[in-house]
């Protein structure tokens, strides 16, 4: 089901016109697809809908799809449930920002070779690779049931999860890619703006650890048994 809507979620945002958007978003039911059945609406999981959060963090001209979805839901968009939306967002760019980055690797050539084929560079890859599987798995875990019964602390781990990774993703690639990064004519840095305002939306890294803590220490457990809770 899940793999169905973000296909044909693929095709209406490559059909969409520049101008407006929104009378094709409409159209489309896409951005009722989380108001209960009872309301009109599809009553999707959170499941089902974070493919559809990859696909729109990967394009960077992608309208605010995730959050009109939230508008229409019937209730007031919760800090976490907003929080979930940016973070599943950041990992579809974070997976762009990868594909680019390797992309562009294989391809440059310095001192007669790719710079692909330099350890250094292999090992930055590397360590963009572990953060985005990481920031997929936190995320990934976060999306799970209806939208008003998410778990605030996993929308915590998941923001902050991809909030560090952003960081890191964002200088690696920008370290690999040099000057052309930032240029008028790549892609590249439009990924990354949307990442960096993503990762302050919401609550930053700082503000959902510090929630995180509180909530921690006002438990009985230990926190092996509060992680293995999440």
């Amino acid at each position: 089901m899940s793999d169905l809507l973000a296909d044909q979620y693929a095709r209406l945002l490559d059909s969409l016109p520049a101008g407006d958007p929104w009378a094709a978003l409409e159209a489309s039911g896409y951005l009722d697809l989380l108001k209960d059945e009872a309301s009109g609406g599809a009553g999707l999981p959170l499941e089902d809908l974070f493919p559809i959060a990859l696909e729109t963090g990967r394009r960077a001209g992608a309208p605010p799809v995730l959050e009109a979805m939230g508008e229409r839901l019937g209730f007031p968009v919760s800090r976490p449930l907003a929080a979930l939306f940016a973070a599943g967002q950041m990992v579809g760019a974070m997976q762009e920002v990868q594909a680019l980055t390797i992309d562009y690797a294989v391809t440059r050539k310095q001192f007669g070779r790719e710079i692909g084929r330099f350890q250094a560079v292999q090992h930055q890859i590397a360590v963009m690779s572990e953060e985005t599987i990481a920031a997929r798995m936190a995320a990934q875990a976060a999306f799970v049931g209806r939208p008003s019964e998410l778990s605030e602390q996993r929308a915590a781990v998941a923001k902050l999860r991809c909030g560090q990774a952003a960081g890191r993703v964002c200088a690696i690639a920008h370290a690999v890619h040099g000057a052309i990064g930032v240029s008028e004519e790549h892609t590249l840095h439009r990924h990354t703006r949307r990442l960096r305002a993503w990762q302050l939306s919401h609550g930053g890294e700082a503000w959902w650890a510090e929630r995180l803590g509180d909530w921690a220490l006002s438990q009985t457990e230990d926190f092996t048994s509060l992680a293995r809770a999440l």
